[in-house]
């Protein structure tokens, strides 16, 4: 790696920079303008100040707080009122700067500080359009850096200094001037694809004959290769040949093959879900345990919400090589069985029939397929009876809806006096022989002999 920073060009820049500043500043006559005009400049700002908070208050008392519901205008308007004092600061300026030169004063450092100003505010509102604070910061500074350059004349030099410091790798030459380009094309472009990757989405949305699934990997498609391309550029601006790209092919794969399994594993699985449409956003399943529906399906993880508002990233590998119920993959319709048990003293067949009736009064079951009620088999307890019904939106809770049968079954049983039992045992004594009952007190059998054990020929008669 060889450097091309050159360390006399610095010494050039400071020794005309002294040059400058010895010939036209410290200078007595010079001295006398420029006080002049920082005086009028102070001025200016502070009357610009003072009128332009008169001018805010008075457009908000007015029309209010002049918000529209479109976002970019709305943040338009509110960065042009708050730029109110600069603008008047603007127009105070123009007509200081007349009056001043008629009094034979120079107005040149009047005029650089209007021309900074005037490119500042117009900097501002053109950022206004981007809603991140942050990033509509960074590119005013940068603007205005730019600006302040053109309007004194070295950005020529300094595009020639930043050009001049740099290093080669092998046959490129990278410098400042071209990376900080790569940077900002880079970050220009990055924001285009994501601006075009939303509205392709929303455009996607009222697409009728897409299901879910397409819609999304069609979106993801699009966007990754917009993304590569958008690499693949920045790489050529820089001046890296795209051919010298094969040489670190070999690298790749093997850091694919090592560290990036996982990482490419589930993005390809996430493909592989998207294309089959095995699993959709909305779709309820069931993964070890969690029970929840597809929120939102990524390159990594699957993310599923539980109805305990809980939220799941399930990685899209497991989705593929483990075992998933699907609730909802051809069609929504589950059918739900519910054990239910009755005793032997009452009529199964009003039974069942009552059971019936009472599941067909809740909205949620469906009336086709009707809910049906099996006799499974005679148990230990009680008559086992099986209710089987069917309902079409799973997402919306499996349980919820057995607990609003099982009430409602029980309360059309009670009334019709049917009884559901509880577990009974029976006790069979043998009565062949004599029964035997003692009672031994604590004050009776001090030494704590077992009351259980056979009676002595000293144990108290009962």
């Amino acid at each position: 790696m060889e450097s091309v920073f050159d360390p006399q060009i610095f010494y050039q820049w400071f020794e005309a920079a002294r040059t400058w500043v010895m010939t036209h500043i410290l200078v007595w006559e010079n001295l006398v303008h420029i006080a002049v005009q920082a005086a009028v400049l102070l001025a200016v700002r502070l009357l610009g100040a003072v009128l332009g908070r008169w001018l805010r208050r008075a457009i908000q008392n007015r029309w209010g707080a002049l918000r529209v519901r479109q976002e970019y205008l709305n943040n338009f308007i509110q960065r042009l009122l708050s730029l109110a004092s600069q603008l008047l600061s603007i127009l105070l300026l123009l007509f200081a700067i007349t009056v001043v030169a008629r009094f034979g004063y120079r107005t040149l450092l009047m005029k650089l500080v209007l021309n900074l100003s005037v490119a500042w505010v117009v900097i501002q509102l053109a950022t206004s359009v981007i809603l991140d604070r942050f990033w509509s910061r960074i590119v005013a500074i940068c603007a205005l850096a730019l600006a302040t350059l053109n309007i004194v004349g070295a950005l020529d030099e300094a595009v020639a200094l930043l050009d001049s410091i740099g290093f080669t790798v092998g046959e490129v030459k990278l410098t400042l001037l071209s990376l900080i380009k790569a940077a900002v094309i880079l970050f220009i472009l990055l924001r285009a694809v994501n601006w075009l990757g939303g509205q392709l989405e929303r455009k996607l949305e009222k697409a009728p004959g897409l299901t879910p699934s397409s819609r999304l990997m069609l979106s993801k498609i699009v966007h990754i290769t917009m993304i590569v391309l958008v690499g693949l550029i920045a790489l050529n601006l820089v001046g890296i040949n795209l051919t010298a790209l094969a040489v670190f092919s070999g690298a790749i794969g093997v850091g694919i093959g090592f560290g990036l399994q996982k990482v490419v594993g589930n993005f390809i699985s996430g493909l592989i879900l998207l294309s089959d449409k095995s699993i959709k956003p909305g779709d309820v399943i069931e993964l070890s345990g969690v029970y929840g529906w597809v929120k939102q399906m990524g390159g990594r993880c699957v993310s599923i919400v539980t109805r305990d508002e809980k939220e799941y990233l399930i990685p899209n590998e497991d989705l593929i090589t483990q075992q998933v119920v699907n609730w909802s993959y051809s069609n929504r319709k589950i059918r739900i069985r519910t054990p239910i048990g009755i005793s032997y003293n009452a009529d199964p067949h009003r039974a069942i029939s009552l059971i019936v009736e009472a599941a067909r009064e809740l909205p949620r079951i469906l009336t086709d397929p009707e809910p049906k009620c099996l006799l499974k088999g005679f148990g230990d307890n009680s008559v086992d009876l099986e209710l089987r019904f069917w309902i079409e939106d799973p997402q919306s809770g499996v349980a919820n809806i057995t607990s609003d049968v099982l009430l409602r079954v029980w309360d059309i049983l009670k009334e019709n006096g049917i009884e559901i039992p509880f577990p009974q045992r029976d006790v069979h004594l043998d009565v062949q022989g004599p029964l035997k009952v003692m009672h031994v007190s604590a004050t009776d059998n001090p030494a704590g002999e077992d009351a259980d054990e056979p009676a002595g020929a000293d144990a108290p008669r009962p």
